[in-house]
């Protein structure tokens, strides 16, 4: 059987430290593979959430690993500060930028900066964007929501996404965000998707249950 990456969300546990160190410290002891960073600048989403000024102090709680998904407009302007932050994987996204040369730019500044570079392709964008991009990237996540608001309902088109990237490359890293619980997050893996992020569902349910079941265990 597949195994399975769950990634927690960090929406749900909003600005507060203290709540943002309560969460993980929960989730990295039941079982989540990653935190994933949920950083939005008020500008690319309507909200305004953590950034990298946060990580030093959650690093000192865990362990695991540290996704930093950056909903941001300006992102030459930040990412040294993100690729110098504790995060291990920095994903930008490709509507953060008008010209595809800049995105590539920063896309080795990530590399080089020995972390792993992720895209992240919003949900009403078209996701053959990626075809050209592959080799520049480690993972590719697919917002199967529009980012920017958590607890919104799962957009079923998102599957044929993962199966489109799943089919350009056996090996690419899919991450899969927005709307995953068991049900829908079971359909994302079967579609060929490695990494489950969810955040209402396991904020909102038994912790430690929410995680098993997104990993396939059900008791």
């Amino acid at each position: 059987m597949k195994k399975v990456v769950v990634a927690a969300s960090s929406l749900p546990a909003g600005r507060n430290m203290s709540s943002q160190i309560e969460y993980l410290t929960r989730v990295s002891q039941y079982g989540a593979d990653i935190y994933h960073l949920d950083v939005m600048d008020g500008k690319f989403v309507k909200s305004k959430t953590l950034d990298y000024t946060y990580f030093e102090q959650l690093r000192e709680k865990s362990t695991i690993l540290f996704d930093a998904h950056l909903m941001v407009n300006d992102v030459e302007k930040v990412i040294e500060k993100y690729t110098k932050s504790d995060a291990n994987i920095i994903t930008i996204h490709y509507e953060s930028f008008s010209n595809i040369d800049s995105l590539i730019s920063v896309l080795k500044r990530i590399k080089n900066s020995k972390k792993m570079a992720g895209l992240a392709i919003d949900m009403p964008t078209d996701i053959s964007v990626i075809d050209s991009l592959l080799k520049y990237i480690d993972m590719v996540l697919i917002l199967c929501v529009k980012a920017g608001k958590g607890g919104q309902a799962f957009d079923k088109d998102a599957l044929k996404k993962i199966k489109y990237v799943r089919t350009l490359s056996p090996d690419i890293l899919i991450e899969v965000d927005g709307g995953i619980n068991e049900t829908t997050g079971a359909q994302c893996v079967r579609a060929g998707a490695d990494i489950l992020v969810s955040g209402s569902y396991i904020y909102n349910n038994d912790t430690y249950e929410a995680i098993q079941k997104l990993k396939g265990k059900n008791g």
